[in-house]
């Protein structure tokens, strides 16, 4: 027998809580989190992400990475955070699968891969999906027979996430039948005419001016950069505007008609990258999608929803970037 003394850091990388950097992996943090629901069902908040940490904690591994890592399962379905007296809890979703072509599917929800039905290995420690082959009638059933139901891209899809917004906005329930994205961003227009706030001509604004297709950029770089400009023409913007301290930006629509400016704030950065596609759909030019073979890559970033559903369609390969199998479905044909 041989004794061999493990450091904090070789064990996490041994257990997989990191990547070939050293840097904690997505995919282990979300896995903590999976296993955690499967055992005690609904839970607080706090108490599933207090796991996953210190999970990461026994293997001397940072832990900013755990709550953007709960973000991207809630936006897969896999769990979603409901109040519970004044307490934030997680409901782990029904079980479901998504084919997402060339003999793959996404597992949603508390179920294990059976071993009839393999689990694909050696994935991007960024991917967070749970991937399975299904080839044919005896895995899917497979699957059935655990409880997990067959659901298509387009069910998982809808409804849209802007409609939430919509309806936060409005305080009335919206329909994706009877408001589109370009509705939407009408509805936001009107909303700056009407709510907007007059700022002052030295105010600190950022916003994506640039024409689609090139470098995106930050509005948070050092200098102006990518799609970003400061000096607005008129018209109403998706913008970011500089709010208390350096590193504190208010994602903001802001309307410019000469020297009159006004800025109506959004309620968080993810109805700004609806509003951005929304634009694009109601004024454009549209926002664009690349595919060069099997890899799509969009040019800017998308609402979480998208994200997620590029994910369960495609294998992500890099920033933006997924690879899609022929016979994936098309997310971008759905949205029209």
């Amino acid at each position: 027998m041989t004794i061999e003394t493990l450091t904090r850091a070789q064990l996490a990388s041994d257990l997989g809580y990191t990547d070939v950097e050293g840097k904690p992996s997505e995919r282990a943090i979300a896995q903590f989190m999976r296993d955690a629901l499967g055992r005690w069902g609904l839970c607080p908040k706090r108490a599933l992400l207090k796991h996953a940490r210190d999970q990461l904690r026994a293997g001397d591994v940072q832990t900013d990475t755990v709550p953007r890592v709960f973000e991207r399962l809630v936006a897969l379905g896999e769990c979603a955070e409901v109040g519970v007296g004044h307490e934030a809890y997680v409901a782990p979703a029904e079980p479901r699968w998504v084919a997402s072509g060339g003999g793959l599917a996404v597992l949603l929800g508390p179920i294990a891969a059976p071993g009839e039905t393999p689990r694909l290995a050696s994935l991007d420690p960024t991917d967070v999906a749970v991937r399975v082959h299904v080839e044919g009638e005896e895995h899917a059933a497979t699957l059935e027979a655990r409880g997990a139901r067959q659901v298509s891209l387009e069910e998982w899809l809808h409804p849209l996430a802007y409609l939430h917004h919509a309806a936060r906005r409005s305080g009335e329930a919206a329909r994706g039948d009877q408001l589109g994205l370009a509705t939407f961003w009408e509805r936001l227009v009107d909303a700056v005419s009407a709510d907007g706030l007059q700022i002052d001509p030295d105010a600190e604004v950022r916003a994506v001016v640039g024409e689609p297709g090139g470098f995106f950029g930050r509005h948070t770089a050092a200098t102006i950069e990518g799609r970003w400009r400061d000096d607005l023409p008129d018209g109403v913007w998706c913008a970011y505007r500089r709010g208390h301290g350096d590193g504190h930006w208010l994602p903001s629509l802001i309307s410019v008609d000469g020297e009159d400016r006004r800025a109506l704030d959004l309620f968080n950065g993810d109805e700004w990258r609806w509003a951005l596609l929304a634009r694009s759909r109601a004024v454009g030019p549209e926002e664009i999608v690349r595919r060069d073979g099997e890899e799509v890559h969009v040019t800017w970033p998308l609402p979480a929803q998208l994200r997620a559903a590029m994910d369960i369609a495609g294998v992500p390969t890099g920033v933006w970037r997924w690879r899609l199998a022929a016979d994936a479905p098309d997310l971008w044909a759905l949205l029209r």
